[in-house]
């Protein structure tokens, strides 16, 4: 058995990469392994990958386009929480995005953090300041919505509390400022950071892989590279409405069981819409996730 505390350089058995599979990589951040130790040398440990021990979760997303929509992209797995950033401005939010990410975490029983970062740049007379809106019904959902600006401090003691002895996936778009909160709450980590670039409007990619680092106060933090975009992995589109939960209430009103909350009369969830009890927004991200998912499915010819 390995001792613990040290920091093993691995790679994966040769077997484990045969035949036929769904997911982009083997074995990914935060899987617990088996692996045949080559050189015990402490100043050069190595081994061999044997085994991908049983995930207790993960966080997946469709892999690049070029797969055909066949193959799982693993993001993290056996996590406590994702933390998904999202800057209010330079770079501008994304649409969709966080709904997409906490429909994930639902799907696989993963807890949704919500970080609302550079706050300092907004004020209530701008477009970003209907983010800030978003975050309240997010919160109002059940989700942990923390506001912050590294370059003021504001949130930054929330932020370091919510990760201390957890396991967590810090997940959003290049340049929302993923790596700069890190160094933040722990200088330590000198992670390097990027500048939105004026042209596009986006952040550049500085992190270039998931890398899971140690907290001093318990807990350990997987930094990923930026994302643009997020596609649920294993999700039927009849199923996807199950996954947000503001729409069980209403859901409980419709006329048909099977309704999927688009063009079926008698409609509970359109009727809390009409009423301003769901936000139009928050529907229309559901329609367009469905969407998608459906014609993925008639893609593929089968569940996704």
């Amino acid at each position: 058995m390995a001792e613990s505390g040290f920091l093993w350089a691995c790679k994966v058995r040769g077997r484990l990469k045969k035949g036929p599979r769904q997911t982009q990589t083997v074995a990914v951040v935060g899987d617990r392994v088996r692996f045949l130790v080559l050189e015990s040398d402490p100043d050069n440990l190595s081994g061999v990958i044997e085994e991908v021990l049983p995930r207790r979760n993960r966080i997946s997303r469709l892999a690049a386009r070029r797969s055909g929509g066949r193959t799982e992209q693993v993001l993290m797995a056996n996590l406590d929480q994702v933390v998904a950033v999202q800057s209010l401005r330079e770079p501008s939010p994304q649409t969709g995005f966080i709904d997409r990410l906490l429909v994930a975490a639902e799907r696989f029983g993963v807890r949704g953090v919500l970080v609302l970062n550079k706050c300092d740049l907004v004020s209530e007379s701008t477009d970003s300041a209907d983010e800030l809106v978003k975050g309240d019904y997010f919160s109002g959902l059940g989700y942990r919505v923390i506001r912050t600006s590294a370059h003021s401090g504001q949130g930054v003691e929330e932020f370091h509390d919510v990760l201390t002895d957890n396991i967590s996936l810090l997940i959003g778009a290049s340049g929302v400022g993923k790596s700069t909160l890190l160094n933040a709450i722990q200088p330590g980590l000198k992670l390097r950071v990027g500048e939105v670039t004026g042209k596009t409007g986006l952040g550049r990619h500085i992190t270039t892989r998931t890398e899971l680092f140690p907290l001093e106060n318990g807990g350990f933090i997987a930094d990923s590279p930026g994302i643009r975009g997020f596609d649920p992995w294993d999700i039927d589109p009849e199923q996807v409405r199950d996954y947000f939960p503001d729409f069980v209430e209403g859901s409980q009103e419709c006329r048909f069981r099977t309704c999927l909350h688009r063009d079926e009369p008698q409609c509970g969830v359109k009727a809390r819409v009409a009423q301003g009890i769901i936000p139009v927004w928050r529907h229309e991200a559901y329609l367009a996730l469905l969407r998608d998912l459906e014609e993925r499915k008639a893609s593929l010819g089968y569940r996704s």
